[in-house]
């Protein structure tokens, strides 16, 4: 089974972000994000000193997309000086472009650097991808040992998916199954549609008794038809 085959929905989403917001950060705007300036977790700040650095990073990114491994010297440069958020978000990018040439060890290097310097933001996201590219490394305990170190509950299901697969590398359906109920479960509780590879999985590890992911589903639908109609 190979761990890195699912879609990394929060590290696109976190991508996204930055895509849709570097303007208005090197504009100045004051944003709010987590983790960055030690325990006071959600503190804003200005960044109207950082409009380099906002714009450095973005430059550093459209190099990654179009030469991929070949733009690395430059933007390990940038995250030699910058062991913070914006390092942190152009290190996904730099893991992603590793694991686009199977480079899965340097990838998780990076991974490791985003988690240990992303904040609440970014760290969690991070972890999770640092735990699929320890799996594809083989190192299954580490791997589940990093999914424990994530805190945040906004990623419960996503931590819970992670975990049924690196079960399912080890062949063992027992936890996987478990896992994947987990985040179904949370998934239904957020009120936040199933993903169709999550039931998909989750169907390859029933047994007897169970309620396919289908039907899980499709109740799911009714209930939210239901809200939204009142």
């Amino acid at each position: 089974m190979d761990i890195l085959t699912d879609e990394h929905e929060r590290e696109e989403a976190v991508r996204k972000w930055w895509h849709e917001h570097w303007k208005s950060i090197a504009l100045g705007v004051t944003i709010a994000l987590a983790g960055l300036v030690g325990v006071r977790q959600y503190q804003a700040y200005q960044l109207s000193e950082d409009q380099k650095t906002a714009y450095e990073v973005y430059q550093l990114q459209k190099q990654i997309s179009t030469e991929g491994v070949n733009a690395m010297s430059n933007a390990q440069a940038f995250l030699d000086q910058h062991k913070d958020a914006f390092g942190a978000i152009l290190a996904l990018d730099m893991a992603n472009a590793q694991i686009s040439a199977k480079n899965y060890v340097e990838a998780e290097k990076f991974a490791s650097f985003a988690a240990a310097n992303g904040g609440d933001l970014i760290a969690p996201q991070a972890s999770i991808i640092k735990a699929r590219l320890l799996t594809q490394d083989g190192k299954t305990d580490e791997a589940l040992k990093t999914l424990d170190s994530i805190k945040s509950t906004a990623y419960k299901a996503e931590v819970a998916e992670t975990r049924g697969d690196i079960y399912m590398s080890l062949n063992d359906r027992a936890n996987a199954r478990t896992a994947y109920l987990d985040a179904i479960n949370t998934n239904k509780a957020d009120k936040i549609q199933i993903s169709p590879m999550l039931q998909l999985k989750f169907d390859n590890v029933v047994v007897e008794g169970d309620t396919p992911a289908y039907k899980i589903v499709a109740e799911q639908a009714k209930e939210m038809s239901a809200v939204s109609a009142q």
